[in-house]
């Protein structure tokens, strides 16, 4: 099987180098590395291109968008995906591999931690949110897919309708569903990736009024695309 391994980015310089750098170190290489550009400001192309990464550039600023141009441009069996700020563990992708050759699965979803932040922020993510995902999985069968960590099958992810472009927040547990509509998933908040803690410089308020906004209007109405993640670079 052969994986192209998609980054969506806009203006990363600061984080991108450290995210490659430990793509470099995987103990499974993908056979393909794409990152989404949505047009940076800086030097993510340069850097991108610097690690071998094909550059794939967008012309829309949404999440969803940059994920679905990636998923078209992929040449691979399984589309990975991690975001442009997290530090992949060595054995990431040969994990994924295994449990979805092992299992049978279509799809591998794992979790993420952060090192840094607020302390509330950290709280919420390393030990809350695990728990949080792992029972509303368990009860509802509702994947709290997080974009830095998840893989599944190209052809099952199209078959599905792919990522819904005009999403801001939320295309990544939207995936999941419909990856989970072709067949079966791992979802563990026990296989984590690291990834940077500053969406926690928000502000507790502003973070919580804006997820709770979001999701609202997602589960609900089962669209998001009216708010999306502050800037925060």
């Amino acid at each position: 099987m052969t994986v192209t391994l998609i980054i969506p980015a806009l203006n990363e310089e600061k984080y991108l180098p450290k995210t490659l750098a430990s793509v470099k170190a995987l103990d499974r290489q993908p056979d393909e590395i794409i990152v989404i550009d949505a047009q940076s400001e800086d030097k993510t192309a340069q850097i991108a291109k610097s690690y071998d990464a094909k550059i794939v550039t967008v012309d829309r600023r949404s999440i969803g968008y940059s994920r679905n141009k990636g998923l078209k441009a992929a040449a691979g069996d399984i589309v990975a995906y991690t975001d442009a700020d997290a530090i992949l563990p060595t054995n990431w992708l040969s994990t994924i591999l295994g449990h979805m050759e092992k299992n049978h699965v279509v799809g591998v979803f794992g979790g993420f931690r952060v090192p840094d932040g607020p302390w509330w922020y950290r709280f919420y993510i390393n030990i809350i949110q695990p728990f949080a995902n792992t029972l509303t999985y368990a009860i509802f069968k509702i994947p709290f897919a997080t974009g830095q960590n998840m893989a599944f099958y190209r052809k099952n992810a199209l078959a599905a309708g792919g990522f819904p472009e005009d999403f801001k927040i939320a295309e990544d547990i939207e995936i999941a569903r419909r990856v989970m509509s072709t067949g079966r998933i791992i979802f563990s908040q026990n296989f984590f990736v690291v990834a940077s803690g500053r969406r926690g410089n928000e502000g507790f308020w502003q973070l919580v009024s804006r997820s709770f906004s979001a999701f609202f209007y997602y589960f609900i109405y089962h669209k998001a695309d009216r708010i999306g993640f502050p800037n925060l670079r």
